[in-house]
């Protein structure tokens, strides 16, 4: 890589909000050329932040094992958005060379509407299976260093969510235990198909930073960290819901109105009757007498 690529790359990973608004408005075909040399993963820094029908231009200008690995190291909400936006024979040449780690949960995340649990979870999370010794499972934890959070799924190899064990708990139990033996088995889940308002409003946010996202059959797709709902916050605006119950209010609201109103002019009219009733007569036009003088006897 030359002075001026390494110094470009300098650029982009200090300022990747910056410099993918202004590659927004380029050419995805320009895009992807200055994006070519660069490793996946800086590739994946800007995308992320570039709208999802542009960032699958760009993609489609790529090679596909390298838009394979950008997908794999793209969260999950802007990976799914993006491959949405992409053609079906690129979805499906881009599928066939994911990691089988990331795939699987992808192509379910992509079946749920956005803005669910299931197209915000992250499938990247370190899991471990229930049959393998606490020793195996930290060795595992040690490897994914990367994708591994404070608490770790159990994931039973059929893909149904099984516990939870922190890490605190693998380091205090015997190396030669079953991982199954001392995952907590009664774990708050979200439901694939929640929706931004539900999660928004779920209670175990106050004593979980990441929550499982299972489907109905309790298959799990990946996990919802905090951090991603307070970016869904962000973005997220309530509106209130047509229904019933906002127009009894507003019939309500109205009421008192013209409530108000009639006690404002009844007030007004008191008002008005009362000062008509104290105001002095003005004196009859004649001759001013002095107040000071004497009348004559």
């Amino acid at each position: 890589m030359d002075a001026e690529s390494r110094l470009t790359l300098a650029y982009l990973k200090s300022h990747p909000l910056e410099v993918s608004r202004q590659l927004e408005s380029w050419p995805p075909a320009d895009v992807a050329t200055i994006m070519a040399p660069y490793a996946p993963q800086d590739v994946a820094v800007v995308l992320e932040h570039i709208s999802p029908s542009q960032a699958a231009r760009i993609l489609e200008h790529l090679d596909l094992d390298k838009t394979a690995d950008v997908v794999t190291l793209l969260p999950t909400a802007p990976a799914v958005g993006i491959l949405r936006q992409c053609p079906p024979s690129v979805q499906k040449e881009v599928f066939a060379r994911l990691d089988q780690s990331v795939g699987p949960s992808l192509r379910l995340s992509m079946a749920y509407p956005d803005g669910t649990a299931a197209s915000l979870a992250d499938p990247r999370v370190a899991i471990l299976p229930p049959d393998i010794t606490v020793s195996a499972a930290l060795e595992r934890i040690k490897r994914d260093a990367a994708h591994a959070t404070y608490y770790h799924y159990v994931v039973k190899r059929d893909g149904v969510l099984a516990g939870l064990v922190t890490t605190k708990e693998l380091l205090a139990a015997s190396p030669d235990q079953l991982t199954a033996t001392i995952m907590n088995g009664h774990i708050a889940t979200v439901a694939a198909e929640a929706t931004e308002g539900e999660l928004l409003q779920n209670p175990h946010w106050r004593l979980y930073h990441t929550l499982p996202v299972v489907d109905r059959q309790g298959y799990f797709l990946g996990a919802l960290r905090y951090r991603t709902l307070r970016r869904v916050e962000a973005q997220f605006e309530v509106k209130p819901t047509a229904g019933p119950l906002p127009q009894a209010l507003v019939q309500m609201w109205e009421a008192y109105a013209m409530i108000g109103l009639h006690i404002m002019t009844d007030l007004a009219q008191a008002v008005d009757a009362s000062v008509s009733e104290q105001k002095p007569t003005l004196p009859k036009e004649g001759k001013e007498t002095d107040a000071t003088s004497q009348e004559t006897p």
